[in-house]
């Protein structure tokens, strides 16, 4: 008895509408008792489907639904305690009971029991064998469970889908709700929506941004190297991978942080979402489970796309416009600041009231946070970083060696101007261009990615090409030396 059994060999029941005929259903549970007899003795096998969708159908014995036997429902997956309700229960009539829940990845989608008159007949080794029955149960079991859909689950579905644009705030909330509703129909571990980004080839991941537009957060951007959408697609409009450990083109490294530890996304649905005639996104739903999905999904996954694509498409446009009117806000307000700004370094006799009143017109122009002026004050790799307000003299200030920096190159020529991105934050150089030689930079940084770019170069352009010659005034001023001025002209205390 110690011995571990060997696995009978299990029939199972087509996993189509034929397994709601009760005659099919019955003549099934007689092969499977009849299975499992030897290994497995018992007066009562029963068996419970978890349908998506949150309900519990007994599927056989037809005669012990006159028990009213409360099975408990999972949420998404069945406790043990919850399970060994359902066999005390049943051991008033049965001194052995067996009580095993059927799992597929996540979810509990069935429920196995088999109960003997005999006590004491149940030990180590058969508790050991059922567990081995319901996991050679359990993917047809969960084919059941998502065919076996109550009436109104579709509308439900979409009904669901249509609140979630009205109640999420954020693409990722958005999704989130999705996936939520998608997951009875279609158990996944991975839920991803893809969208071209900036650069040539990448990627970006939308069903991860947590904030407003735009959809520049470089922790979702995956570059063209990392994922090859037109070698996994290979020119289909849906992929249905079995198992995509065997496939070179799926990215699995991608996808490492979204299923537990140790695994691996081995069943692949993707498609593709197309709006107003063209390609708007990709669409990809995963599991950790080998040979999940069926043609039937892929069905449902075409639909998704269809009823996805309206809000993928507004996402993306809300993104542009946002793009969009900060560089029509910045052509209106543009010559004006500048006008102003030239005024203003006109009329003021001070640099520390210039250089403070000029961060607070450059921060009114773009979302900076911080302006710093860069004074080549002789030549070399080497600099005086002017803080707005500074009230030392130039020649006081300390130099800063540039040498292998964005800052150097920009002063060296060897780039017209510099955008340096990072998770934390954004920092934009351009020169300050005067008689023409470059006397310095204008070093602006923002916190957070994307909030100053490249569409905000030609205007900070033209605005340092309005502060450089006060600049290299100031500058000039600094590096003149003291007139000497003769013993007997001085005057006398």
């Amino acid at each position: 008895m110690d011995q571990a059994r060997e696995l009978p060999l299990i029939p199972l029941i087509r996993a189509d509408d034929s397994a709601r005929d009760p005659v099919v259903l019955a003549t099934w549970h007689a092969a499977l008792s009849n299975a499992l007899g030897l290994e497995l003795p018992h007066a009562l096998l029963a068996l419970w489907l978890y349908p998506a969708g949150g309900s519990v159908v007994l599927l056989a014995p037809e005669e012990l639904a006159q028990d009213n036997l409360a099975v408990p429902l999972p949420n998404p997956d069945l406790t043990d305690a919850q399970a060994a309700s359902v066999a005390t229960v049943v051991r008033r009539a049965y001194p052995s009971v067996l009580s095993v829940p059927i799992r597929f990845g996540r979810r509990t989608v069935g429920l196995f029991l088999l109960a003997e008159l005999e006590a004491d007949r149940y030990g180590q080794p058969e508790r050991a064998l059922a567990a081995r029955v319901g996991a050679a149960l359990a993917p047809t079991f969960a084919r059941l469970a998502r065919q076996w859909k109550p009436a109104g689950a579709e509308r439900d579905f979409i009904a669901s889908v249509t609140e979630a644009w009205g109640d999420a705030r954020s693409p990722r909330d958005f999704f989130r709700l999705v996936s939520q509703a998608l997951e009875p129909q279609l158990p996944h571990d991975l839920f991803e929506v893809l969208i071209p980004a900036p650069g040539p080839g990448e990627q970006y991941r939308l069903a991860g941004h947590a904030g407003p537009p735009p959809w520049a957060d470089p922790n979702l951007v995956i570059g063209r190297e990392r994922i090859d959408l037109a070698g996994l697609f290979a020119g289909e409009s849906v992929v249905h991978l079995a198992d995509a450990a065997g496939h070179n083109a799926w990215p699995t490294a991608v996808f490492g942080d979204d299923v537990p530890p140790g695994q691996s996304i081995r069943s692949v649905l993707a498609t593709r979402v197309m709006a107003g005639g063209h390609l708007a996104a990709h669409l990809l739903v995963g599991s950790t489970v080998a040979d999940l999905y069926h043609a039937g999904d892929v069905a449902l996954m075409q639909e998704l796309s269809r009823l996805l694509a309206p809000q993928i498409e507004a996402f993306v446009l809300a993104s542009q416009m946002h793009v969009l009117r900060k560089q029509i806000g910045a052509l209106r307000s543009g010559p004006a600041n500048r006008a102003r700004i030239a005024d203003m370094l006109a009329t003021t006799a001070k640099l520390a009231d210039a250089t403070r009143r000029l961060a607070d017109e450059v921060r009114a122009m773009v979302p900076c946070d911080r302006l710093v002026i860069a004074v080549r004050m002789m030549e070399g790799d080497r600099v005086v970083l002017l803080e707005p307000g500074e009230t030392r003299h130039l020649a006081d200030l300390p130099l800063t060696p540039v040498a292998g920096t964005a800052l150097g190159q920009v002063l060296r020529h060897e780039l017209a101007d510099a955008v340096t991105e990072t998770p934390k934050q954004t920092e934009l150089i351009v020169p300050l261009r005067a008689g023409g030689r470059t006397v310095g930079a204008l070093v602006l940084t923002a916190r957070g990615f994307g909030a100053i770019g490249r569409d905000d170069v030609t205007q900070l352009q033209q605005l340092a090409d309005i502060v450089a010659p006060h600049l290299e005034l100031a500058r000039r001023q600094a590096l003149t030396p003291a007139p000497i001025v003769p013993g007997w002209k001085r005057t006398l205390p």
